[in-house]
């Protein structure tokens, strides 16, 4: 497969960060995952060399290669125990997929091709468009499969909610403290499917500072639909913590 195939550097990049980010693979792999993935945007189809020069800023191939693939934590760091818990599970889901744990620049081009990520043809790495959902590929628990599927769901309809939320006009001089509307009426005026609004309507009232005082879930278009703000509008509902 040719390296035109694989489009433009910013065409690479918003791949990335759907497949890295909207997949949630971001949560299942080493810190220099990242880097991995920026060299192959950049290049569009690296061979390991290169990889291994450009993220482990060495001019030894060999040295870059083996350059440790998580970032280095203080004893005292609030964040250790969650860093062994990752690193733990990480080594896991490898020995699953029948690679060696991900330690080095090396082992995690290795990892990030068994989870689907990368592609490797002919010495080189390309993005994989046809990535795979983490759930499909790792030996997840149900619990945390099903904490996957409701965090991308709250990713998708993240920008839909705050839209919502800004109806309550939080930054003007007469903010509100209810929307009454109905769902075919939202729509027309957020610019989207009556479907997506509904779905975003139904998160918002999950919310702790918003109330949707109707079935939303089985309101028809023109039903009208109350949403209330139970104390001061929060500007950016959903924002990750």
């Amino acid at each position: 497969m040719g390296d035109e195939l694989w489009g433009t550097e910013v065409q690479r990049a918003e791949l990335s960060r759907a497949v890295f980010e909207g997949l949630g693979w971001d949560r299942f792999v080493p810190h220099v995952a990242v880097e991995v993935l920026g060299v192959v945007v950049l290049l569009g189809a690296p061979t390991r060399d290169q990889v291994g020069r450009l993220v482990g800023r060495s001019s030894d191939a060999a040295a870059g290669l083996a350059a440790p693939a998580w970032e280095s934590w203080e004893a005292g760091d609030a964040g250790l125990r969650w860093l062994a818990d990752l690193r733990r599970d990480v080594d896991r889901y490898a020995r699953a997929l029948g690679v060696a744990a991900p330690d080095s620049v090396a082992g995690t081009l290795d990892y990030l091709v068994a989870c689907s990520l990368l592609v490797e043809r002919d010495g080189r790495f390309r993005l994989n468009p046809g990535a795979r959902l983490p759930a499909e590929v790792l030996p997840l628990s149900r619990a945390r499969v099903a904490e996957e599927d409701a965090g991308r769901w709250l990713d998708l309809y993240r920008p839909v909610v705050r839209r919502l939320a800004g109806l309550f006009g939080a930054t003007g001089d007469d903010p509100l403290d209810e929307v009454r509307m109905t769902l075919h009426g939202l729509a027309d005026i957020l610019e989207l499917d009556v479907e997506t609004v509904r779905a975003a309507v139904v998160i918002l009232g999950d919310q702790p500072d918003f109330t949707v005082l109707d079935e939303v879930e089985c309101a028809w278009p023109h039903d009208e639909v109350r949403i209330r703000v139970n104390g001061p509008a929060r500007l950016n509902p959903l924002e990750p913590t």
